[in-house]
């Protein structure tokens, strides 16, 4: 009888978390582990008891506490060592670096069977970059102490596997230093959904979308910024902004200041059943994420995918690991995100080129259904076991 390998996931980004990192996490889950005795433990403070109780897996909420908070950080460590006691894995997964991973080295140092495996994203992977002399940086992406950093690369290198979200991830990890071999597992999203339509009925209704988190990096400013040009030439142009965040209220006072509220709308509490209707009703996705120095960068971009997969083109950055999402000239185009003459250029030539859309975006969809799918697969379970 083959025995269901128990799974355990240590992560402070995870469902009902919304954000890239929690949701690449979830769809891990749901890709790969889906079969197994699957176990999570989450901060205490990212979801209510009751949310989980309709998961199909187990729960285990405990404390969490950044690397400079020694004492406490040790406290949170045995916690989660107790939790993993009783529960003996076969794989222990970490979502994210600062998620102590050390914990990982403590249990195997009791349980030498078990297999180690860290997932990587983007920013926390600029580690030599990103070293910070103070002592008053509690666990946010705004820097490493140096005694942090050489402890998490030290790490690193220690672990079984180590997960990459991207190419550019992977990349930037051999950079810092990490010499274990490092597997790119891409994100994927559910494809049970059809298309309400593929494109607009009217060639001159066009009708851009941006979904994402309002941050600075992602954009959607500059497109705010070119919408007075490029509706001298294309009146009917409008332009949906799906998300929330910190740049929320300059993003709207930008579209007041520039008397742009009769075709620019910024819809926020978008639930993810709802946000199917704009990808399917609108004729391309813009997001010109751009990379902010020292780390602030887009890991992969899944919404690219999303909106592939309703059969949309796509424009993106050329920064992180945004290549990968989006193959330049099949599924969409990339652009240089500080140049707003390549952003008005690439946008003016999808909404005068109807053919070019279609083309891109059937291309995308297929792609998506082919490589991105959230089809059950054992082949993360059996890289396990063949290690």
């Amino acid at each position: 009888m083959i025995k269901t390998p128990k799974v355990v996931l240590i992560t402070q980004d995870f469902y009902p978390m919304c954000g890239g990192i929690a949701t690449y996490l979830e769809q891990i889950y749901l890709k790969y582990f889906q079969k197994t005795d699957f176990n999570v433990i989450v901060p205490d403070y990212i979801g209510k008891k009751k949310c989980y109780d309709a998961c199909s897996f187990a729960v285990y909420q405990t404390k969490f506490s950044p690397f400079t908070l020694d004492v406490r950080r040790e406290r949170c460590n045995k916690q989660m060592l107790n939790i993993l006691d009783a529960l003996r894995p076969d794989i222990l997964l970490f979502g994210y670096l600062r998620s102590h991973p050390e914990v990982g080295l403590f249990y195997k140092s009791k349980n030498p069977a078990v297999k180690v495996g860290i997932f990587m994203h983007a920013k926390e992977a600029f580690i030599n970059d990103c070293i910070c002399k103070k002592n008053n940086i509690l666990g946010t992406h705004k820097g490493y102490l140096i005694k942090e950093a050489e402890f998490y690369k030290f790490i690193l290198n220690k672990a079984d596997f180590i997960f990459a979200v991207s190419t550019f991830t992977r990349n930037l990890l051999i950079k810092q230093g990490i010499t274990r071999e490092i597997h790119i597992i891409h994100p994927s999203v559910q494809i049970n959904q059809t298309p309400l339509n593929s494109l607009s009925g009217n060639d001159k209704d066009i009708t851009l979308l941006s979904v994402g988190r309002l941050v600075k990096r992602k954009g959607q400013g500059k497109v705010i910024e070119i919408m007075p040009h490029l509706l001298e030439k294309y009146p009917h142009l409008k332009y949906v902004i799906v998300g929330n965040g910190p740049e929320r209220p300059f993003l709207k006072a930008q579209i007041e200041r520039l008397c742009l509220g009769n075709c620019v709308t910024l819809a926020s509490g978008i639930s993810n059943k709802k946000l199917t209707h704009y990808y399917s009703l609108c004729d391309i996705f813009v997001l010109p994420c751009d990379f902010l120095p020292p780390n602030d960068v887009e890991g992969f971009g899944m919404v690219f995918l999303e909106a592939n997969l309703y059969g949309k083109p796509v424009i993106g950055g050329n920064t992180g690991g945004t290549s990968d999402a989006i193959i330049h000239g099949k599924s969409g185009l990339l652009i240089n995100p500080r140049s707003t003459v390549d952003l008005k250029r690439t946008i003016s030539y999808l909404i005068e080129n109807k053919n070019i859309r279609k083309e891109l975006g059937s291309y995308g969809r297929d792609r998506v259904i082919k490589n991105f799918n959230n089809i059950s697969s054992d082949y993360l379970v059996n890289l396990f076991n063949q290690a």
